[in-house]
């Protein structure tokens, strides 16, 4: 499996305070059952920023001490971007997945934001895939579950944490996980994990997955998709559909923005 969402990278965030936490995740990681990493520390305008050569360094450190303890583990670095009014004008600030165009957002857990449109409206026009994080979290889902469609058929993508379907996030986040699996609209898996206990139930998520959706759905959610980002190949639209009363293309709706 890949994991394209994580804390893995130290003292840069909330995750790993320091290399040593950095080597018992990734060990855990491996364990849990994902051979490939993306790391994602946050970026916040306003809080949690590091430049990409500092990470870049922390990624090689990394890398050497895994080594040195011949341990193997295929690394790739981006950022999980919490939104903000001017990120497409910024983008020189971020870091994609693997610095390909797929981009790896967040939005407020407890707030609505009124932006969210028309910043992923700009961002597909610079030519970059944006992919939420963890929608099942936020709770403009949990009031209204259209909120996440609208933005699957404007192109958003869609990551959920795998130990959300363990229950590890409550009740309404394994409810809306299960909903999105069902309707076919998650589009990757991670772990989200902060240290090494975010890898503990991973291999029990991954059996409620298997029930939810077809073998060829989980390895298409767990390791074809994420290969796609980590090569910058295209996700077609095809792939996905959103089982409405009335369907529409994924794309169809981008393009009719309202006024």
């Amino acid at each position: 499996m890949i994991d394209i969402h994580n804390h893995i990278v130290y003292d840069c965030d909330d995750g790993s305070r320091d290399l040593e936490q950095s080597i018992r995740m990734i060990k855990a990681a491996k364990e849990a059952g994902f051979d490939t990493i993306c790391f994602t520390p946050h970026y916040m305008e306003d809080g949690y920023r590091s430049e990409k050569q500092e990470l870049l360094d922390k990624v090689e450190t990394i890398k050497r001490r895994l080594a040195e303890e011949q341990l193997e583990m295929e690394l790739h670095l981006g950022e999980e971007i919490f939104i903000f009014p001017d990120l497409p004008e910024h983008l020189d600030r971020v870091v994609c997945l693997n610095d390909s165009k797929y981009l790896l957002f967040e939005i407020p857990l407890m707030e609505e934001i009124s932006y969210i449109d028309d910043v992923v409206y700009r961002l597909f026009t610079l030519g970059k895939v944006p992919i939420l994080a963890h929608p099942e979290r936020y709770l403009a889902t949990a009031k209204d579950f259209s909120f996440v469609e609208k933005l699957c058929e404007k192109g958003v993508l869609l990551q959920i944490n795998i130990n959300s379907l363990s229950g590890h996030y409550g009740k309404d986040a394994k409810r809306i996980a299960t909903r999105l699996l069902k309707q076919d609209m998650v589009h990757f898996i991670g772990s989200d994990a902060h240290s090494s206990a975010g890898y503990l139930k991973v291999a029990e998520s991954v059996q409620v997955l298997k029930k939810l959706v077809s073998e060829k759905k989980v390895k298409e959610i767990t390791e074809e998709n994420p290969r796609k980002v980590l090569l910058n190949q295209e996700i077609e639209a095809k792939d996905f559909k959103i089982e409405k009363k009335q369907k529409t293309g994924l794309f169809s709706a981008f393009w009719k923005r309202e006024s």
